[in-house]
């Protein structure tokens, strides 16, 4: 039994799916492709085309539609494979793009008359909006795959609406579509996913898709719109106990005007100037596609009268000849009229729709840089808040090494430390401070000196003197001593000029990347009594080169590398890892047991020297 489906009384009725189909030229030369391909005749072209809009407009099954267009074809002698043929094309040209209006009817029909779709267009007319769940259903089936899961349904539906909302272009679409499943994404290969693009392309380009939330609203007022309409018309239906005159005067107030286009307007005016009317309602309704086809240029003013005279069996009127030629003039007069009133209202359409179109594109623009905009702060703010806490750590690793490594304020005097006092005290006595002892300190740049002269000649070594010194001073040198006979003896030097021949000069003053290269644990120690304060000395020569050339900095770090120094760290670094020890352990067991080597705040300065060392 046939499912009753809507019926559309004019084209304004239709959905813009639909209405827009049987406006485009692909369908309108549908019946002349056929009639050359078939070898029919013009009437039995006609006869198809009217059939085919009956049954689209609902006033008629499609099972129906089919019986008469097979009588009507009797004398083109398409029987058995040749109609099968016929009718296949017919299906593929006319009704397959708009299968969803007919649903399992056309399946039903196609059944009957053994027709297979196996390789027919994807492309649909979609008559009504479709959630991204749905869009992700019917585009794995355009696509030659099937949705796996509800992860993998998830994916595709949020693909669909990052390709429809902007966020991806096709080239991004297709990487995600290709990545492994494994790794987050379909797992297609490289030909499915190019038809799976295409197939997302042609559906957001062909119907609204909408999120489940926003389907819902609109099905919500689908329903409010046609409970509306039941009631209205349950309303009219019903006799209600008001008074005669009141139920009188409502029967003849006329109806809610109808909105009609220019084309149903033009259709009903040229339908009225008829001189004859058919009396038949199925007449009536095939007249005015008649004079719809004309309006439209489907059929020329020789195809109008043709049809008039058919017979109403196969799609005619059934008029005699004179009466079909008086009602062609007719309605040929009403196609001059109104013929470019008809085509600018198709044109204002087209260009209200591409009003409408770009105004949609340019907010979905706008909400599409709002949400990126959005999203783009929410990312740097959680990389900086990543980035904060990786210094966080940073600063608490090294407080805490710091911590572990730093010496008491105030150290006990090491045993190696009291063995050098007493070797120092059998050797040149008592020593006191220079400083201490009234010399000026020895004063030290604020900052590396930045000269690209080179190192001047050796001079001859200039003798103490107790004067006021002529430059400021960063730091005293207290680390330099002096014996108690040298004080003793400071008062006669000052006295004494020595003649040009007692004056003996020392040897020549090296380099400081010799001395770089040739410094050991003792000259470390005597730099400065803090080790850091040392290694930071040490770090100045090295600037001071780095201030002459790029060269001569690179050759002052080598030599530092090779110094008795360093060689001393590596060695220590070498027996740790043989022992299973610390560095800081074995230093401390090597110092217990009188042994002269790297003490832990030495080893920091050593370590917190060379990664400042970079080439």
């Amino acid at each position: 039994m046939p499912v009753a489906r809507n019926k559309f009384s004019s084209y304004a009725d239709m959905p813009a799916g639909l209405r827009k189909f049987v406006f485009t030229p692909e369908f309108s030369s549908a019946e002349a492709d056929l009639q050359k391909q078939f070898n029919l005749t013009d009437d039995q072209r006609i006869l198809i085309g009217d059939q085919v809009m009956d049954t689209i407009f609902g006033d008629q099954d499609l099972s129906t539609a089919v019986a008469n267009i097979r009588a009507g074809l009797a004398s083109a002698n398409l029987d058995g494979r040749k109609w099968q043929e016929f009718f296949s094309e017919l299906v593929k040209r006319d009704l397959w793009a708009i299968r969803d209006l007919f649903g399992d009817e056309l399946t039903r029909v196609l059944s009957d008359n053994q027709v297979g779709t196996a390789g027919w267009p994807d492309s649909k007319v979609y008559l009504k909006p479709m959630t991204y769940s749905a869009a992700a259903g019917e585009i794995s089936q355009r696509g030659g795959f099937t949705l796996l899961g509800t992860q993998t349904r998830e994916r595709l539906r949020d693909l669909i609406m990052s390709r429809a909302k902007g966020v991806r272009v096709d080239s991004q679409v297709k990487e995600v579509l290709v990545r492994p499943v494994d790794f987050g994404g379909l797992g297609l290969d490289s030909e499915s996913a190019d038809k799976t693009i295409k197939a997302i392309n042609d559906v957001i380009a062909s119907v609204p898709v909408m999120s489940e939330d926003e389907y819902t609203d609109w099905l919500a007022e689908e329903a409010r719109k046609k409970t509306e309409a039941e009631q209205r018309a349950k309303e009219a239906e019903i006799k209600t106990s008001e008074d005669k005159e009141i139920a009188d005067i409502r029967a003849k107030m006329p109806p809610p005007a109808k909105v009609l286009t220019v084309l149903d307007s033009a259709v009903e005016q040229a339908y009225a100037s008829l001189a004859w009317k058919p009396t038949d309602e199925y007449l009536i309704n095939r007249l005015r596609h008649i004079i719809s086809s004309r309006m439209r240029d489907v059929r020329s003013s020789l195809e109008v009268e043709q049809l008039l005279q058919r017979d109403t069996k196969v799609g005619g009127v059934g008029l005699e000849k004179d009466k079909a030629h008086e009602l062609a003039k007719q309605i040929e007069v009403a196609y001059t009229v109104s013929h470019e009133q008809v085509l600018g209202e198709e044109k204002q359409k087209i260009d209200t729709q591409m009003v409408e179109q770009k105004t949609k594109i340019e907010e979905r623009k706008r909400r599409d840089a709002e949400d990126h905009a959005k999203w783009y702060q929410e990312k740097i703010l959680s990389r900086k808040q990543g980035e904060d806490q990786k210094k966080q750590l940073a600063e608490q690793m090294k407080q805490s090494f710091m911590a572990n490594t730093a010496q008491p304020p105030a150290p006990e005097a090491h045993p190696v430390d009291i063995k050098e006092a007493k070797k120092e005290k059998e050797r040149f006595g008592e020593m006191i401070p220079a400083v201490a002892a009234g010399a000026a300190p020895i004063a030290t740049p604020q900052k590396p000196i930045q000269s690209s002269a080179p190192v001047p000649s050796a001079k001859p070594p200039v003798p103490l003197s107790l004067s006021t010194p002529q430059a400021p001073v960063q730091a005293a040198r207290n680390e330099v001593k002096v014996s108690k006979d040298t004080i003793v003896k400071q008062p006669l030097a000052a006295g004494f000029k020595p003649r040009i021949e007692d004056v003996k000069y020392g040897p020549r003053l090296v380099s400081l990347v010799d001395e770089l290269k040739n410094i050991t644990l003792s000259e470390f120690r005597r730099l400065a009594k803090d080790p850091q304060a040392a290694a930071d000395k040490i770090f100045q020569k090295i600037e001071t080169l780095g201030g002459e050339s790029f060269e001569k900095r690179t050759q002052g770090v080598t030599a530092l590398q090779s110094s008795p120094l360093q060689r001393s760290y590596l060695s220590l670094v070498g027996e740790s890892f043989g022992q299973g020890k610390s560095v800081q352990e074995l230093a401390d067991a090597k110092r217990a047991a009188g042994e002269d080597d790297l003490s832990p705040a030495e080893i920091s300065a050593v370590i917190s020297l060379n990664s400042k060392l970079h080439y």
